[in-house]
Parts: structure tokens; sequence; C-alpha cells
């Protein structure tokens, strides 16, 4: 059995006697491997395609799906942006930022007359060429042992792309002002995101796991969750019902774990900030998470080995994948990882043994 098909019964609650290192290690950490800034990684599919492989060598013992097995453009913020007309600036070492197109909500009128664009519209383009690159290129004996590329979609920011085209403020106040405008543009957004999700099954096959980073909900209070962002949400992820589905949100959603309990996902990669004991009582997720990024990256080998424990002993074995609770830091050691590695090993044997 290979280790991705391990930690899918862990996730499905039909495996219990290990726990599973899942990371998100991406541009902030391998663009270390050829040493460049993030600009060259973002745009040179060869390089990203190296530093994962080579990310992958280095840790066997780790899974890195979602990064780890997909084209990175500009950590995913510009697909739905882009698709309606607009633009993604790039800075030399860090993500770029999104020129939203809607401006005045006579702009989600104009963009529903024009129709749902096709799906390679804007950089879409861009990441089908770049994925079509890592399917022809992606080692066979990683793809099998991992789980990585064939099946996969990580098609980006969903209802949380849907904001970046108007920008967070337009869209939270939106909400307000003009709540018919805010549904109008989800569901255009939305349905151009499913075209999306479409195309890249054109190229790697019949999705077996879908990877949605989508920060929204813990940036609106439980009725707006449930009227703009969890139906949507689910509209994409009930399509793939069937495949493994992972929300990745580290943000503090606390005040409503029985509304976040209602996505309709397998695993939740989630944050730092909430309380790992309520999260596993009140949600239905596998967990992933949840060592706060920058202090892992800064952590000595014995705070790590007390918050793995910590971890393991209130989160307990089975549906709970070891992880820092958000994609990982730059400048993160090495051999912090492979202390992780170690410690999630150990204190699975003793929490077996109890």
């Amino acid at each position: 059995m290979s280790i991705w098909d391990r930690a899918v019964l862990v996730a499905l609650g039909k495996k219990a006697d290990e726990i599973p290192i899942v990371l998100q290690a991406y541009s902030l950490v391998l663009k270390r491997f050829s040493n460049v800034k993030e600009y060259e990684y973002y745009h040179n599919v060869k390089l990203q395609l190296e530093a994962k492989i080579a990310f992958q060598k280095r840790f066997p013992e780790v899974i890195n799906i979602g990064m780890g097995t997909f084209p990175e453009h500009g950590e995913f913020v510009g697909p739905i942006p882009t698709a309606f007309g607009g633009e993604l600036k790039w800075m030399e070492d860090s993500p770029p930022y999104v020129i939203e197109p809607i401006k005045k909500p006579e702009d989600v009128d104009r963009i529903v007359e024009a129709g749902i664009p096709e799906s390679n519209a804007g950089v879409a383009s861009e990441i089908l060429k770049m994925l079509e690159y890592f399917y022809e290129w992606f080692p066979k004996d990683i793809r099998e042992e991992y789980g990585y590329v064939d099946g996969v979609l990580v098609p980006g920011a969903c209802v949380e792309g849907a904001a970046l085209a108007m920008g967070y403020d337009k869209f939270f106040i939106w909400m307000r002002l003009y709540p018919d405008v805010v549904h109008k543009w989800l569901r255009i957004a939305t349905d151009w995101y499913l075209k999306y999700c479409e195309a890249i099954e054109e190229i790697v096959g019949k999705c077996k796991v879908l990877w949605i980073p989508d920060h929204t909900p813990h940036m609106v209070n439980k009725e707006q969750f449930n009227e703009f962002v969890l139906p949507y949400l689910n509209k994409v992820f009930g399509k793939y019902k069937g495949a493994l589905r992972i929300w990745h949100n580290e943000g503090k959603v606390g005040n409503k774990l029985e509304d976040i309990d209602k996505i309709d996902a397998e695993v939740w990669h989630f944050g730092p900030f909430d309380d790992v004991i309520q999260v596993r009582a009140k949600t239905h997720f596998c967990l992933q998470g949840n060592l706060h990024p920058p202090y892992f990256a800064k952590y000595s080998i014995k705070e790590i080995e007390e918050k793995c424990k910590e971890l393991i002993m209130n989160i307990g074995i089975g549906k709970f994948w070891l992880s820092t609770g958000g994609g990982m830091a730059p400048d993160t050691p090495f051999r912090n990882i492979d202390a992780m590695i170690k410690f999630a090993k150990k204190y699975t044997d003793i929490f077996l043994k109890r």
C-alpha cells in the first residue's frame, strides 16, 4: 500500500494506527532549491518541478499534496479575477497582488451580460500549460507513491477568488449594501470556476483529490458565512463527491464550528488559533495541522517535540494529518521537518500503547 493510500484511509477514518505528515511546502520554501526569487520561481515551470521533486526525495516520509503536485502561479489567487478582466501585478520576491476588475455594481451586470468566459481565460491559460508540463514530466514513481498529479485538482481560491476580483473591502461592504449583486457575482464566478476545474480534469484525468484554499470563512460572521460562502463552496465540493476533498483555511473560525462542519469536505487544513479539542469535538473532518508556521520555523527540537506530543495527545490517532497550521514559513529549517517526522512516530507509538 502506498504512503498516499494509507493517508487516505486515515482521512476517511478507516485506519487508526499512524499519523501521516502532510505539509504545504511551496514557493516560500521551495525557491531555496535554486536560490531564486519568487518571480522567477512562479514563472519557471521546470524549476518548480525540480524543486518539488527534490523536496520529496529529501523527505520521503512526507506528503506535500496540493502545493507539491501542482504548478504554482502566484499562490493561486489569479484564476477567477483574471478570467473576468483583472490583472496580476508581480513583485520580485513576493506573491503578486490583484488589480480587480469589479469597481462598481454595474460591472457585475456587464460581466453577467457577457457570459461565462472560456475555461482558459486570464492566467488559467498559463497555469494549464504548466500543468501539461507537470503531467508529462512528473516522475511516475513519485506520482504513484504519493498520489500526485493524476486526478489532482488545485483550482485556487473559490469564494475568495471572487472576493479578490472586487477587493475584500467591497466584497464585505456589498454584502450589506448590495447583497443581490454579490450573489449574482458569486454565481457566475463559481460557474466559471467549475468550468476551469473541468479543464484541469482534461489534463490530469477524473478528479481523485480536490484541494481548495479559501480563507473567507474566517473573515465573515455566521450569517454571512451561511449565506455568501457555504453555498458556493459546497457547490464545488458537492460536484466532486467521491474524491478526497481538502479545504485549506488557517484563519480562526472557533466562533462558528457548527456551521463550518457543514462544509462538504473530508479534510480541513486548519490553523493554529482554533482550539484543537473543540475542533475535534464539533466537526467531522480529518484535521490537518496545526503547528503555527512562523513559530515552527524557529522552534528548538525540544519545542517541536513538546508541540507534537501535545497535538497528538489532544487529537488522537485517526482522522488526523500532522502538519503546520498553514503553508510552511520561509526559512523553515529542514531539521525541524525531520524532527516532526521523528516525534510523530514516537508519540503515535506511545498513544497506541496507552
